[in-house]
Parts: C-alpha cells; structure tokens; sequence
C-alpha cells in the first residue's frame, strides 16, 4: 500500500524525467518547467503515482481523466471557460480526458499523487 499525504516526502531520486511538457500534451507558455514523475501502478490504461512539476506554465489538452491530490508545493489550474483555483496540499481536483487547460506553478514546484485512465 502506498499512502499519499500532504507534505509526503518522496525523494528525488525517486522521480523519472519525463522530459519536454509537450510529451503529455503540453505547450509551454512561460518559463522552463521540468516535468518528473514515480509510477506506483500501471495496468490496463490506469496510470497511479507520484508527478513534480517545477516553476512554469503550460497550457494542456489532457491525454487521460485524472483524480490528483496536491501534496507539496502549490499550482494555480484555469480551465478553458477561464476558472482559475489555487490547489495546494490537501487539496484535490478531477479534470476529464480532452480537456484544455493552463497549469501555472509560480513557486519552487508542485508535487501531486495521481490516478490517471485514458480512454479510447
């Protein structure tokens, strides 16, 4: 079992580089972000784990439905109708596959613990 709290501390070397945003389906629109990530589970479409994303933003079209929780750090998400909230540890959000959106982190990073399905 894995448990995934607010302020968990995951080690970086725990991380994967995943390389350029646009990897995910992102295109950076300010600064240099650098996207990592641990998988903890991975079968069938169904993706779960730890991401780290550093100081940037990217606006996404997202390539899976995803249910995250914030654990370190803080990122401010604006859908495509212009809603903005601030996520910051503890706090969880669900955004549905083919969605666009901006990811905006404006401070060191921003780590979150994810469950991700794509579907076809």
């Amino acid at each position: 079992m894995k448990i995934y709290q607010p302020n968990t501390s995951v080690l970086d070397d725990e991380l994967i580089d995943l390389g350029d945003p646009e990897n995910l389906g992102g295109k950076v629109l300010a600064g240099a972000p650098k996207i990592s990530a641990r998988i903890d589970f991975h079968e069938n479409g169904m993706t779960a784990g730890i991401f780290e994303a550093t100081t940037g933003k990217v606006e996404i079209h997202m390539p899976f439905t995803e249910h995250a929780t914030i654990i370190e750090g803080e990122v401010i998400i604006t859908d495509e109708s212009g809603n903005s909230h601030t996520y910051k540890p503890g706090d969880s959000y669900f955004i549905k596959q083919g969605q666009v959106l901006i990811w905006d982190v404006q401070g060191q990073r921003v780590r979150k613990s994810f469950f991700n399905i794509t579907q076809n």
